[in-house]
């Protein structure tokens, strides 16, 4: 059995903070299964100034872009800085950060996320691992959603992880993934409009209080996207112009939007669930990974859904989720707020894990890519402990990623 420990950095379209967690990862690397224990967590929130750069990202010309994503850098050094040393920890093996999506548009082949690794790793004594969507999507994938990847070896005796970020996205056990709607990017504006003050809908008060609007609602049913197949991804980019001219808060009460995209939000995720349930296969606790190629049927494991992100605190959403995920039939895994708040951290610890190793981990059933890839940019230390344990760390991630490449 081998165990690593490294942190895991992500930072999601709600804008709501940078999230920063340290993981211990324990498994077997012959059979590829492997078990974590969370050590350490923290969200850094993004103050005003920060939320109104990232949000007006794509606005900026070249030369200012470039200036956010090396301050950006800087930025999560100084917080990965900060975080080792509010936590009294010295070493780890090593650190994984998705970065900041500010562009992704997978069928023009482009996907950016801020975040630069040699910046980073000015500020680190172990290798950094960035940049895991953009060979996906040189490879015709879609580059997301990229969690499944690591949850169908985490997390594989569910049937489904469902998260509700900035955009909601869904993952079978057999890898199958897609992006299903936007949902906490539209209703934490929303909650915005209502209240200056207010970065979120908190527990969902606001669409509480409204009613639905029936054509608004038809409106956002009918968006293309819901009629293609998967794999696909959605970005900024589509909820901007496809959703938001259909939210039109100078025609219509802001609560009674909410209402609206309440509604909405929790049907297509319960279709979605539904159709995630005929890609679940059934779960064989002796062999986790087995369960990936089984065939799909109404067996156990494969109706119960983990529901993680930040819209599982907003409970009038999970309200109306839980009642027509019932209908269909579907349990909803019930697990802590660490999992719930860092899940999406865990996984990307896990996935620069994975890179490290030279392992695959990102898969064409799941991006639609030509073929599997080992994906990431390896960053190495500027700061390097010359301790022995942290030497022997450092470089037995390089010998075993050579000796797999060779």
């Amino acid at each position: 059995m081998s165990t690593y420990t490294g942190m895991g950095l992500m930072s999601g379209t709600s804008l709501d903070g940078l999230d920063m967690c340290v993981v211990e990862f324990t498994g077997d690397e012959n059979c590829d299964i492997w078990s974590y224990r969370v050590l350490e967590t923290v969200t850094v929130p993004y103050d005003a100034e920060w939320k109104e750069r990232l949000s007006n990202v794509m606005t900026l010309s070249g030369l200012d872009l470039i200036k956010l994503h090396y301050d950006y850098s800087h930025f999560m050094g100084r917080a990965i800085t900060k975080f080792m040393k509010d936590k009294n920890r010295t070493q780890m093996d090593f650190v994984s950060s998705h970065g900041h999506t500010v562009f992704h548009k997978p069928e023009e082949g482009l996907t950016f996320q801020l975040g630069d690794g040699e910046v980073m790793a000015s500020y680190l004594k172990c290798p950094l691992v960035t940049n895991f969507r953009v060979k996906d999507v040189a490879l015709g994938g879609q580059g997301a959603p990229l969690a499944p990847s690591g949850e169908r070896f985490l997390y594989s005796s569910v049937g489904l992880c469902l998260n509700l970020g900035g955009i909601a996205n869904v993952g079978s056990r057999d890898g199958k993934a897609w992006d299903i709607c936007a949902c906490n990017s539209v209703l934490n504006k929303l909650a915005k409009i209502s209240d200056p003050a207010a970065d979120f809908d908190k527990n969902g008060q606001l669409a509480a209080r409204g009613q639905i609007l029936p054509d608004v609602l038809a409106s956002l049913e009918n968006l293309s996207y819901y009629c293609q197949p998967y794999p696909k991804s959605l970005g900024v980019e589509w909820v901007n112009s496809e959703v938001w001219p259909i939210l039109d808060t100078n025609k219509h009460n802001v609560a009674d939007l909410a209402r609206t995209f309440v509604e909405h939000v929790a049907t297509r995720i319960a279709e979605a669930c539904e159709e995630g349930t005929k890609h679940s296969g059934v779960y064989d606790p002796s062999n986790p990974l087995a369960s990936l190629v089984l065939s799909p049927g109404k067996q156990h494991g494969d109706s119960r859904v983990l529901i993680t992100g930040g819209g599982a605190h907003n409970k009038f959403l999970m309200k109306h989720l839980k009642e027509k995920l019932k209908e269909k039939l579907i349990e909803v895994e019930e697990t802590d707020d660490e999992v719930v708040d860092f899940k999406e951290a865990i996984v990307f610890a896990y996935l620069g894990l994975r890179c490290l190793m030279g392992k695959e981990n990102v898969f064409a059933s799941t991006t639609g890519a030509r073929e599997n890839g080992i994906a990431g940019s390896i960053h190495q230390p500027a700061l390097l402990n010359p301790s022995a344990t942290s030497m022997h760390s450092h470089f037995r991630f390089l010998m075993r990623r050579q000796s797999s490449l060779s």
